[in-house]
């Protein structure tokens, strides 16, 4: 889709876009950088020693491109050609035209579109927020916690390791309900997946629904995802190393503490609403 070409002094990368975030990590190193890709803009400036250009053979790409300016990064436009690439074949044909017309300013309108046309073209939807816990295995056996900045630093590892853990279901966690009551008949799908708000990373859980649920059927459905979260998503996600350059960082959708709460989409815009408002009082 997009291919890019990276040096660093007198040494050379060509890699295809998109690419999984490891490999990105390790591709770098082997011609010297070690710099996160989220620190690498897409400029080519001959006084730096480190340059990137982006290129595309296809028309498709070349548009794509137009959406990608110099305060971008690598790790940007390897997120864009993802999005691209995994969105549903109900809305490709109208995105790609979108594209090819240059309806989109910036990389943000593009990633937006598609998740608006994704939920204007499935059924009925319903998206639940709750925030995040990570800790750092030094390689001593000590854990400690990290703060919402190093999460939000991490949102591209930790949703490429979310992404390979769901794997296996297909993304989708819904088949784990195992109530027999009106959600069990209309939940279809239940995503799993990470969003960054400013400096903090939450955790986004997209439900796919055949019909509209009641007020009591949507207390079900939380409880059942804050129960899978408690559990570990599916009891193992937490318990799965990424790989950061301080040591092995482990996420977690739930903890214990008076502030966690799975809220509805409403509600989570309530709280981050109030959370600037906290924030601009202090």
């Amino acid at each position: 889709m997009i291919t890019a070409i990276i040096r660093n002094k007198e040494n050379t990368l060509v890699l295809e876009l998109p690419h999984s975030i490891y490999d990105i990590y390790e591709k770098l190193r082997s011609i010297g950088i070690m710099q996160s890709p989220k620190r690498i803009p897409l400029t080519d400036n001959e006084d730096e020693d480190i340059g990137v250009k982006l290129f595309s053979e296809s028309d498709f790409g070349q548009h794509l491109l137009l959406t990608l300016n110099e305060k971008n990064t690598i790790a940007d436009a390897n997120m864009l050609t993802l999005v691209i690439g995994a969105a549903s074949e109900d809305i490709k044909e109208e995105l790609e035209q979108n594209i090819l017309y240059d309806q989109y300013d910036s990389m943000d309108e593009v990633i937006n579109a598609v998740r608006q046309m994704t939920q204007d073209a499935g059924p009925v939807k319903t998206v639940f927020f709750c925030p995040l816990v990570g800790n750092i295995d030094e390689g001593d056996g000590d854990m400690f916690t990290v703060g919402d900045s190093y999460l939000a630093d991490s949102a591209d590892e930790i949703a490429d390791a979310l992404m390979k853990y769901t794997a296996n279901d297909e993304n989708d966690m819904a088949t784990y309900y195992n109530k027999d009551d009106g959600v069990s008949e209309k939940l279809t799908s239940a995503v799993w997946s990470v969003e960054l708000h400013g400096d903090k990373l939450f955790g986004r859980i997209d439900c796919s629904l055949k019909e509209a649920l009641t007020a009591e059927e949507t207390e079900a459905l939380r409880d059942w995802l804050t129960g899978q979260c408690s559990d570990g998503l599916g009891e193992g996600f937490e318990q799965q190393p990424i790989d950061t350059m301080d040591g092995e960082l482990f996420v977690s959708f739930w903890n214990s503490g008076d502030d966690y709460a799975m809220m509805t989409e409403d509600e989570f815009e309530d709280h981050l609403q109030n959370t600037e408002m906290t924030i601009g009082g202090m």
